[in-house]
C-alpha cells in the first residue's frame, strides 16, 4: 500500500488581519521513500472574510478551503495528516485521487495518453 506522506506547507503570504484574511497554500505530498512530491493546493480562511465574501458573491465552494479563527500551521498539518491517513491505497494515482477529494491536486483534470492512443489520433487525422 502506498502511504503519503506531507512534506511542507508553503503559504502564498501573510495574513495583514489575524482574524480576517484568505490565504492560498500547497501541501507538498509524496512517499517517505522517495524525494518527489505532488502539489496539492488549498486555502486558509478566517470566517470574518468568508462573510465578507458572501455578502459581494453570495456563494462560495468550500472544497480546498480551511475555517480558522487565525493561522495555525501546526492546526492545518495534523488536519491534512488526518487526510493522508485515510487515503493510503495500492498506486499512487488512487491515492492522488483520494487527496485530490479535499485538496485540489496539480494534476487533476489531466488525462495521458498511451503511444497507441496517440498514434491511433495521428493516423485518424491523416
Amino acid at each position: 500500500m502506498i502511504v503519503p506522506v506531507l512534506k511542507r506547507i508553503l503559504l502564498r503570504g501573510e495574513p495583514e488581519i489575524v482574524d480576517d484574511f484568505v490565504l492560498p497554500a500547497s501541501a507538498d505530498i509524496g512517499t517517505a521513500d522517495s524525494e518527489g512530491v505532488e502539489y496539492f493546493y488549498f486555502r486558509i480562511m478566517t470566517p470574518k472574510r468568508l462573510l465578507s465574501i458572501l455578502e459581494e458573491d453570495k456563494l462560495l465552494d468550500g472544497r480546498a478551503t480551511f475555517l480558522v479563527n487565525e493561522l495555525d500551521l501546526t492546526l492545518i498539518e495534523k488536519e491534512i495528516n488526518l487526510i493522508l491517513e485515510d487515503c493510503i491505497r495500492p498506486t499512487w494515482d488512487e491515492v492522488a485521487k483520494a487527496i485530490n477529494r479535499h485538496l485540489n491536486w496539480e494534476y487533476d483534470n489531466i488525462q495521458y495518453e498511451t503511444l497507441d492512443e496517440a498514434m491511433g489520433k495521428l493516423k485518424k487525422d491523416t
